[in-house]
């Protein structure tokens, strides 16, 4: 629920970024996503150089809100496909997901992560960009080729790398950087699927 940034905007000249997060109940990462693909314009920076939001861009960040739960709507599972050559960050992965509630299935080479996804249709999928084999980036053309619709997220040892910066181009919703952290993997989980089911 908007609190401070959907009530108070003319008490209130600017807003950090973690009380845009908190108030509209968005991530970091999302957040910082778009306004690298430009999607939040002419943010300013306060004299430490955290960004500071005015209310121009908290109407682009709702805006950028609406347009991302337009994309969610339609009959998508909440199943979750991890894809990853390496088995413990699968174990890992696939443990904390079910422990939050999710439904999980997991591949470890590229073609039987788009045999699985064809056949699965998950409504998320985590792709390693670096696979033995076929690249992530093939495997993440292949997936979007069957299923265009499909969210796929990125996982990375190395964020600033330009696989993972073409295939967010290309289409990705985000990627998260190894070792993944907790919180971050559940708030981009709870972003795309919503609160898994109790």
């Amino acid at each position: 629920m908007a609190t401070q940034v959907g009530q108070n905007m003319s008490e209130q000249k600017f807003y950090s970024s973690k009380e845009v997060c908190d108030d509209l109940q968005i991530s970091k990462s999302t957040l910082f996503k778009w306004e690298r693909e430009g999607l939040i314009t002419r943010v300013r920076r306060d004299w430490r150089g955290w960004r500071l939001y005015d209310q121009h861009n908290i109407e682009e960040i709702k805006r950028n809100i609406e347009r991302q739960k337009m994309q969610d709507v339609g009959n998508r599972s909440n199943l979750i496909l991890v894809v990853d050559d390496d088995p413990s960050i699968l174990q890992v992965m696939s443990q904390l997901l079910k422990t939050a509630g999710y439904e999980v299935i997991t591949a470890a080479t590229g073609e039987e992560a788009v045999q699985l996804h064809t056949e699965r249709l998950p409504g998320l999928t985590f792709l390693d960009v670096k696979l033995k084999g076929k690249s992530g980036i093939d495997v993440f053309r292949e997936i979007r080729g069957a299923d265009p619709q499909a969210t796929v997220i990125i996982l990375t040892g190395y964020p600033k790398i330009e696989d993972t910066v073409q295939v967010i181009k290309e289409g990705a919703y985000n990627y998260l950087t190894k070792p993944i952290k907790t919180d971050e993997l559940l708030e981009m989980v709870q972003e795309v699927l919503g609160e898994a089911a109790t």
